[in-house]
């Protein structure tokens, strides 16, 4: 990876623009307290892509997702992802950013939630280290773009919106092999 790309992820992962040191951390989602639940793989063979990934529990619980990317049939992407339409996870004034407690491989991924007020979704790519441990990525909302199917919307960023659908995507551009693990999601 070029430097200015290290500089970069650097800078995503640890930036702390506009969260509030003594704001509590509200879980949305525990894969250890509670399993696999409602998640499912979505991946490009829905537009007749070709790529193909798992989503399994670990022995320490966590959820494991991992698979290879593939650019055939104009594929390109692998996720998971969770609905919770008639229960949607609500957010308060007080939180600014989500919380991932995850354990990556070097690569980049797409963190995407959907509101109720839309079919887009506001996502955000961060990259994740390859050093084996777990790390804490921090994604302030208003770094949250919204896009539909990939191509940009033009409404305002991430505002905080009570949350619909939460989505985990690795979709580089390139063929790959991905392996990470993920213990929660929370919000700040």
């Amino acid at each position: 990876m070029a430097q200015s790309n290290e500089n970069n992820s650097n800078q995503q992962r640890h930036n702390t623009d506009n969260i509030k040191a003594d704001s509590p951390v509200v879980m949305l989602y525990s894969f250890p307290q509670q399993g696999k639940g409602k998640w499912r793989i979505q991946n490009d063979v829905v537009m007749g892509g070709r790529s193909n990934s798992q989503l399994q529990m670990t022995a320490d619980n966590n959820a494991h997702f991992s698979g290879s990317v593939s650019l055939e049939n104009n594929g390109g992407f692998c996720s998971i992802h969770q609905t919770v339409e008639k229960d949607p996870y609500n957010l308060t004034d007080e939180m600014s950013a989500f919380v991932l407690r995850l354990n990556g491989d070097g690569k980049d991924y797409n963190f995407r939630v959907r509101t109720p007020n839309g079919r887009h979704l506001y996502g955000y790519t961060f990259s994740t280290k390859a050093d084996g441990q777990w790390e804490t990525v921090s994604i302030p909302f208003k770094k949250m773009e919204a896009k539909y199917h990939g191509e940009p919307v033009d409404v305002p960023n991430y505002a905080g919106e009570n949350v619909v659908e939460m989505q985990l995507l690795i979709g580089n551009n390139k063929e790959e092999t991905f392996e990470i693990l993920i213990e929660s999601i929370a919000v700040h």
